[in-house]
């Protein structure tokens, strides 16, 4: 039986006309793989917009919704998660795995360890992100130790799901990039301190908990180039809208259509 869903990612509202996505859906159900907006508020409003287009939305946190809260994660967690509650249709997967019709989603923001690329000094790369968000280093701290739990997460999940009897296949949700030869091709963005802070190298680790090869496809956001790359069997795949006040960003932008057989 084939499963598909509509990936959507980095829609980043405030810096678009307000969103419209009636008659966009391609399928009954959507992920959406982080970074709708910077406010929480403004994130419900859209997750409650997409929720009258789908009859399922699976929702992962990016950064960006955490962008003035990232003193406090744990906080910012929690009011995501009371304000998402409420909204009929929409699933946060943070700590969560749903399962269709043999095919379990398995999602994480997966923030940044600062490490992507060894080669860039990982002191200098914390160094700038604390003097870009203007934040103390006890929230770097926060990040790291979040993108640490977050392979965690995903590393314990994929090995309990080898032998679950009902999941055939699975699909990986991250809105960071899981693997630095994603993203290693961009001129602009390689050797830069930006590198890493696209992803987290951790939570390709969960790979090698994969001993039944149910991965099937691995969905992330955060950066702003299309990429859909097959490796070793497993498809890598993003949609992001992007930053509508930036030339890193997809105009039009629609739906992209996962199958899954």
């Amino acid at each position: 039986m084939t499963f598909a869903f509509d990936l959507i990612s980095d829609l980043h509202v405030e810096t678009w006309e307000p969103l419209d996505w009636h008659g966009q859906a391609t399928s009954p159900v959507c992920v959406v793989a982080g970074d709708v907006a910077k406010t929480v508020d403004l994130t419900v409003e859209t997750l409650q917009h997409l929720s009258k287009c789908y009859q399922a939305v699976f929702y992962i946190d990016g950064n960006d919704e955490h962008r003035w809260q990232l003193n406090d994660l744990d906080q910012s967690y929690q009011e995501i998660t009371d304000k998402i509650s409420n909204i009929k249709n929409v699933v946060y997967m943070r700590d969560n795995v749903v399962v269709i019709n043999g095919v379990a989603i398995l999602a994480a923001n997966g923030w940044w360890s600062f490490d992507f690329d060894p080669t860039i000094d990982l002191d200098q790369a914390r160094a700038h992100t604390q003097e870009y968000y203007q934040i103390p280093v006890s929230a770097i701290d926060s990040m790291s130790l979040a993108a640490y739990n977050d392979a965690a997460y995903l590393i314990n999940s994929v090995k309990k799901l080898q032998t679950h009897p009902d999941v055939q296949s699975i699909v990986m949700v991250t809105h960071t990039v899981p693997a630095p030869w994603l993203v290693e091709h961009d001129i602009e963005l390689s050797s830069s301190w930006r590198f890493n802070t696209t992803g987290n190298p951790h939570l390709a680790l969960a790979l090698e908990n994969d001993t039944e090869h149910k991965i099937h496809t691995w969905c992330f956001g955060h950066y702003h180039q299309p990429v859909d790359r097959i490796a070793n069997g497993i498809r890598y795949t993003n949609n992001c809208r992007g930053r509508g006040d930036t030339k890193w960003c997809q105009r039009p932008y629609y739906p992209k259509r996962i199958e899954i057989k």
